[in-house]
């Protein structure tokens, strides 16, 4: 983030510190993982951050039911190297930041906000190291060469979330691209979501388009996954089925189309169960062969985690897991992987404040 641009923050803040309730809040997480990667067959050992986090938040009462809400989120490092993945871990506000407005309506906000498909992650309860490109389950982790998107926050956006009326509730969300490239089209996002809550049990459908994509800057990818699951009496279960449309260049893969387009499905379920200080967990997860430009391609993935939390207090808490994925031929020849297997074994803890 530009200095310029930081001290706008600053100052949009610190009025709302100085007239408003606030609340600092994070989460401090690190572990120890051994990683192998498939592509180049090493492993690696290291002490990793599992994605900590520092926020500020508070909101003000403006009177018949009406309050100013916002939110200013960063992302840290604390074994001192940063993100492996890009997401600037360190930068001031590089998680979801906002100002808004809630009420009998909803909410309405403006700023770096979640998507859709972030909120319909049911069956993700996992830790993932920023060092580590093995997030699971699987629909989290990009393995579609060409086309994926979402799972992630998206800038310059807005977003309108519904109150819950009798268990039913609902996003909208829009994304700005405010990139100014000669020649090209502006690439917007959209996404909405519909979610139902009842006795424990739970369902949503969300989906995220990304507008302007492809060589031509002439198509729409598109995600949409539905989710379903169980959460009460310490047992958790929940399922995920992806399904995506993706436009990019497909020639450094093989596909002799610079404008290909891929179609792919993912699906994951997920089981957990507390009972004391213990909660054992498992994901199984599968990306099937996807279609490029109709014609299926060898690249299925199959991915397993399984781990176990053990609650020290009820902000501390510590865990082991092991997740490992394994490629068909196809994925490892156009990734050029000397194997076929990525795996990672972790142990962590994790201090929320």
């Amino acid at each position: 983030m530009k200095k310029q641009k930081l001290v706008a923050v600053l100052l949009a803040v610190a009025p709302l510190l100085s007239h408003a309730d606030v609340t600092v809040y994070g989460s401090i997480r690190g572990g120890l993982n051994v990683y192998k990667n498939a592509q180049t067959n090493q492993t690696t050992t290291g002490v990793d951050d599992y994605s900590s986090r520092i926020g500020f938040k508070g909101n003000e009462d403006l009177g018949n039911g009406l309050k100013a809400i916002w939110q200013v989120e960063s992302g840290l490092a604390i074994d001192g190297t940063g993100s492996a993945t890009g997401t600037s871990s360190g930068t001031f506000a590089n998680r979801m930041s906002f100002v808004g407005l809630q009420g009998d309506f909803g909410k309405i906000r403006l700023g770096y906000l979640d998507d859709v498909t972030t909120e319909t992650e049911a069956t993700d309860i996992w830790y993932d190291s920023r060092q580590v490109n093995l997030a699971f389950p699987i629909y989290d982790n990009g393995v579609d060469l060409i086309g994926n998107f979402g799972d992630s926050r998206i800038k310059n956006s807005v977003r309108y979330d519904t109150p819950n009326l009798a268990g039913f509730s609902g996003i909208l969300q829009y994304g700005a691209d405010e990139t100014s490239t000669a020649g090209k089209p502006k690439q917007t996002q959209l996404g909405a979501r519909l979610a139902y809550t009842n006795s424990g049990f739970f369902g949503a459908y969300a989906y995220q388009a990304k507008q302007n994509q492809g060589a031509n800057n002439d198509k729409t990818s598109a995600i949409n996954r539905i989710e379903a699951g169980y959460d009460a009496n310490n047992l958790y279960l929940a399922a995920t089925y992806n399904w995506l449309t993706g436009y990019g260049n497909g020639t450094k893969f093989g596909i002799n189309d610079a404008n290909a387009e891929l179609k792919s499905q993912s699906w994951a379920l997920t089981a957990a169960y507390q009972f004391g200080a213990f909660k054992p967990k498992l994901t199984y997860s599968q990306y099937k062969d996807p279609k490029v430009d109709g014609v299926s391609q060898d690249w299925g993935v199959k991915q397993v985690a399984v781990g176990l939390d053990y609650s020290l207090s009820k902000r501390t808490l510590i865990g082991v897991q092991y997740a490992q994925m394994t490629f068909d031929q196809g994925y490892q020849t156009v990734t050029k992987s000397a194997g076929d297997k990525s795996s990672v074994f972790g142990t962590y803890m994790k201090h929320n404040f």
